[in-house]
């Protein structure tokens, strides 16, 4: 097999490497906060959403529900998060922050924002501006991050 030359596979690989190298190397902090990124994004929906259902937690961070019971499992045995159904249609679950939750999430933030910024660094800032450019066009998934809730759209949350 002979690796592809095309400019558009080399960059999606570039791209794809480069993610995870970044993504790696910020939620090593949450890693020793006992956290996992997925955790941390679940905790950071809840903050600027208020309570969500499971399905919308999903959907905010693009992951599967499946995957959602475990996350919610693992934050309301340490006591981030609490579950309650609805009154009226028993077969939606809430999900929402504790004080403790809340506090948490508070105190590892700036922290967290401090680490992508130190790892986005090498670029400028109109670097950075023009890759979320590029990379809105290949992906509506980007377009909305869940840190800018005046815009944000169930479905759209990165």
């Amino acid at each position: 097999m002979k690796p592809s030359t095309d400019p558009r596979v080399l960059a999606y690989v570039r791209l794809v490497r480069c993610a995870e190298s970044l993504h790696a190397e910020v939620s090593r902090g949450l890693a020793i906060d006992g956290l996992s990124a997925s955790q941390f994004s679940t905790m950071k929906a809840l903050r600027i959403h208020g309570k969500l259902s499971q399905r919308e937690i999903a959907k905010y961070i693009l992951k599967t529900s499946g995957n959602i019971t475990v996350l919610v499992d693992n934050l309301e045995a340490m006591g981030l998060v609490e579950r309650f159904r609805d009154t009226e249609d028993r077969r939606i679950t809430y999900v929402s922050l504790t004080e403790k939750g809340n506090t948490t999430f508070d105190d590892l933030y700036p922290g967290h924002v401090a680490r992508i910024v130190q790892v986005m660094d090498a670029a400028s800032l109109d670097e950075c501006e023009l890759l979320s450019k590029t990379l809105e066009k290949l992906s509506e998934d980007s377009a909305f991050p869940a840190c800018q809730p005046a815009q944000t759209k169930v479905g759209s949350i990165s």
